[in-house]
């Protein structure tokens, strides 16, 4: 499948968003400036296209919108239209269903009410209302995070925060949704109540990262058995590489893990690899400073020095390769 991603760049007449795809083993293509529409939002992937929300700037905030779909030649097609209480969108990894998630109760930071929310799913064959689910106190907004084939998972989360720290949440809580019958399972009984939630793979292995005195990272096997990785064993006592944890993202047979180690900002960001069958790390070989991207289907990680506006392919023997020097990828633009 080849490789579709949002980019942005520092070329004012190349416009701020463009979509490019090519393989991974290749410098990657030119692709099309999606220009003249401020109203288009991108979420993620959505198997060999991209998924987001069309129409929210002109309509307002809660306005209806469109979810759509972007295709690698830059078509717009809409997937579901007229969608009011400004969605939260997800695609399903093989790009054949997309989710969305409408608040029916979004309260004031503050206030001891839960934040409710319906979901919906479609596979093409029309839109379903598949079940409803809440978060506790302290959560004023809901957003869906993935859809792989162990589920959906939804994140909780607020804006009540100063700048720079927008969230007076010490952990982000998350439920993972059963996209055939809308059963939703808090994950803080799987993950711990001191860890939040990074990343899911299909067979159900998760990957979060701790805070205050927890571990700095956990991989929680599908069995519950729960591994904990502390800062300098990810580092390996490496000097120069950062202590604190930005991150992390699995590949989608749970064989590794990329975490994105940043104590500042994206100028000191550094990427190690983690493979979760032998705990073996590996440190990213890059004279950049990079962020984990996305994992492809062969498990080829995309990685982007938003510094310099750069995107490189990884290897999981850690070695970089520049695939695109103008302009750094994305998973999501808003």
């Amino acid at each position: 499948m080849p490789l579709l991603v949002a980019f942005t760049g520092v070329d004012p007449d190349r416009g701020m968003l463009m979509l490019a795809s090519g393989q991974t083993t290749a410098p990657m293509p030119s692709g099309p400036v999606i220009g003249g529409d401020a109203t288009l939002a991108i979420s993620g992937p959505f198997g060999g296209r991209m998924i987001g929300t069309d129409g929210q700037q002109v309509a307002g905030p809660g306005g209806p919108v469109s979810i759509v779909a972007v295709s690698s030649d830059g078509t717009v097609t809409p997937l579901e239209k007229n969608v009011a209480g400004s969605p939260s969108v997800v695609g399903r990894d093989d790009g054949q269903a997309w989710a969305w998630a409408v608040q029916t109760n979004s309260p004031a930071c503050g206030s001891s009410t839960r934040a409710a929310f319906d979901i919906y799913t479609d596979d093409g064959g029309g839109a379903r209302k598949i079940g409803s689910a809440s978060f506790g106190a302290g959560v004023t907004q809901v957003s869906l995070v993935a859809w792989t084939a162990a589920g959906i998972v939804a994140q909780g989360d607020n804006t009540c925060g100063g700048f720079g720290d927008p969230s007076t949440l010490a952990i982000s809580p998350a439920i993972l949704i059963d996209p055939a019958t809308g059963d939703a399972t808090g994950l803080a009984g799987r993950i711990g109540r001191d860890c939040n939630f990074q990343d899911i793979a299909d067979d159900g292995t998760i990957v979060c990262t701790g805070v205050g005195s927890a571990p700095a990272l956990r991989v929680i096997a599908p069995d519950g058995t729960q591994t904990n990785y502390s800062i300098s064993s990810l580092t390996l006592q490496q000097s120069g590489l950062p202590r604190c944890i930005a991150g992390a993202a699995l590949t989608a047979d749970s064989k590794f893990a990329a975490i994105s180690l940043s104590c500042t900002n994206v100028l000191n960001e550094r990427v190690v690899l983690l493979d979760l069958a032998s705990g073996h790390v590996v440190v990213v070989t890059s004279d950049n400073y990079l962020t984990p991207t996305l994992w492809t289907p062969d498990n080829v990680l995309i990685a982007s020095d938003f510094a310099y506006h750069k995107t490189y392919s990884v290897a999981t023997s850690g070695m970089a390769t520049l695939i695109n020097s103008t302009y750094a990828a994305q998973t999501a633009v808003g």
